[in-house]
């Protein structure tokens, strides 16, 4: 907990009022486009930013449609301050309505953001007791008081008073059972209860999210999200039925199906980890492969049944490989060539299992099997690089120079990586020159120079590129340092000055900015040393 809420702090929350109930809500910024026939409010209208108003800071549209002219200018001047993160003016302004408009329809809105205000300038407390507390006295019966409920829970949930967050959360669920407000509170008491390691209370939420809470198209997600929770609590003690229970409130079909292969083997590998519980990982692992199985398409006669059951093949290997089954992962990939056929997406899911797997002769071996030659060829060549044996990948890239000269430039390119990363630095540059991938292959071909002490070589190339807004900057950055490698303190200084001044507002500006404070004790502006005039 941050000792700084305890004031009258505030977390900036602006994520936990998405996907709210009720009836349809627009922001004041959007709806003036069409209501408001003011070329003033016109000209400043921002609908982009609009969509950025989380649903529980927008007014519903019935409401905005009967307010008055002046009504909706002054709760879009607030908008706007709003949407810019300046609170205290946001505040000042939606305060501003609330003197001149107490009777308004609009009034428990303008209260309510006036509450939020408060809370993003981290005054809780002020927020609670004179903002939410105030729709709630004054406009009881409101869509905002239900609203401020919901914030003063979650005010205090922010500030770390749990207790307090706990009972405010209570009285809106009693109050409005079916309110999505109340099953966002549920899902922050289901955080409440994780923070204070009360996993039973988690598991009963969990379940009435998921089993008696009614769904709409606004809090089906949170309900989603609870049952495939309680599914995973239930695959961590092996109840495999109980977590499908779960499952099948929200998926079904197809769906349904993922979602068993996606909970569960995070589960598998757990138990797994526990010698006490290896057998019922297994278990469990057997019952995940034999629902799988069992949602195979029967008939696959056609290509998206086929597919189909392609892809619940493909689950199953992987349910096998956290299972730690590695003969159950060879046999499901050999099944799957017997069924399917070896194109080269099947062969890619296999020789990967061996090259993860360091069994990379295996993996090289069944690359080798690819129609796509050259993309086989290719991952061979990529495996060699991998294990630095780089004359055995030059010598596959020089052939596939030949046999997939379409690419020949990206085979270059990769010989030239190879000479580089074995330090064969001159064959490198010859290399790098002969691509067709300027600027690129300047910046490496002068790297390789400046490993083999050529800085002023280098520094012939690193200005070549200097004319490419792209590459500028790093080109400048790196002049720096190759004058720094050569021992030239000066020039090292005023390079990286020099970037400064020519892009003060990029990345490599602020690197030599630092580089320059840290190495030469050097204080400059982004725009260029305060001495340098």
């Amino acid at each position: 907990m941050d000792p700084q809420m305890h004031t009258d702090g505030d977390v900036s929350d602006r994520a936990i009022a998405r996907g709210q109930g009720g009836c349809s809500r627009v922001s004041p910024s959007t709806i003036a486009a069409v209501c408001i026939c003011g070329a003033v409010l016109l000209a400043s209208l921002t609908p982009a930013s609009a969509a950025r108003l989380d649903d529980l800071e927008q007014m519903p549209i019935d409401t905005f449609a009967k307010l008055r002219e002046v009504e909706k200018y002054q709760l879009q001047v607030a908008e706007k301050m709003y949407l810019d993160e300046k609170w205290a003016v946001a505040q000042a302004e939606y305060e501003k309505f609330l003197q001149l408009y107490e009777r308004s329809v609009g009034a428990p809105y303008a209260q309510l953001m006036w509450s939020n205000c408060q809370r993003n300038q981290r005054k809780v407390n002020t927020a609670i007791r004179d903002g939410y507390q105030s729709v709630l006295d004054y406009w009881p019966d409101s869509r905002e008081a239900i609203v401020a409920s919901y914030m003063i829970g979650r005010s205090y949930q922010d500030i770390g008073e749990p207790a307090k967050a706990k009972k405010a959360y209570a009285q809106l669920i009693a109050d409005h059972p079916n309110h999505v407000v109340a099953v966002k509170a549920k899902v922050n008491l289901v955080e409440i209860a994780r923070v204070e390691e009360d996993n039973d209370r988690r598991v009963e939420l969990w379940k009435d999210l998921t089993y008696n809470t009614k769904r709409d198209k606004e809090n089906g997600r949170y309900c989603a999200d609870a049952a495939r929770d309680l599914a995973q609590h239930y695959l961590n003690k092996a109840s495999f039925d109980d977590a499908l229970k779960a499952l099948e409130t929200t998926w079904k079909d197809h769906e349904l199906t993922y979602r068993v292969f996606e909970v569960s083997r995070g589960p598998i590998r757990n138990l797994l980890d526990q010698a006490d519980k290896k057998a019922a990982g297994a278990q469990l692992a057997d019952k995940v492969v034999a629902y799988i199985t069992s949602q195979v398409p029967a008939d696959q006669s056609d290509e998206q049944a086929k597919r189909r059951a392609r892809e619940y093949w493909f689950w199953i290997a992987e349910v096998q490989a956290y299972a730690r089954r590695d003969d159950q992962v060879i046999k499901t990939y050999e099944q799957m060539v017997d069924r399917f056929g070896a194109d080269d997406e099947l062969l890619d899911h296999m020789a990967g299992w061996f090259r993860g797997h360091d069994r990379r002769d295996e993996a090289r071996r069944i690359y080798g099997k690819f129609k796509d030659q050259a993309r086989g060829q290719g991952n061979i060549a990529y495996m060699y690089r991998e294990e630095r044996k780089y004359d055995d990948a030059i010598k596959i890239y020089q052939d596939l120079m030949t046999t997939d000269a379409d690419r020949a430039d990206n085979y270059q390119w990769a010989i030239a990586e190879c000479y580089e990363d074995s330090g064969k630095l001159k064959e490198a540059i010859q290399t790098f020159r002969q691509t067709d991938r300027y600027p690129s292959n300047y910046m490496r071909m002068a790297s390789c120079q400046r490993r083999l002490k050529q800085y002023n070589e280098a520094l012939v190339l690193y200005n070549q590129v200097l004319s490419d807004n792209g590459t500028a900057p790093q080109a400048m950055l790196e002049i720096g340092y190759t004058y720094e490698q050569a021992g030239d303190k000066e020039k090292a200084i005023k390079g990286f000055q020099r970037v400064c001044k020519a892009f003060p507002t990029s990345g490599q500006a602020s690197r030599a900015h630092a580089h320059l404070q840290s190495e030469y004790k050097i204080t400059i502006t982004l725009g260029g040393s305060k001495d340098d005039k």
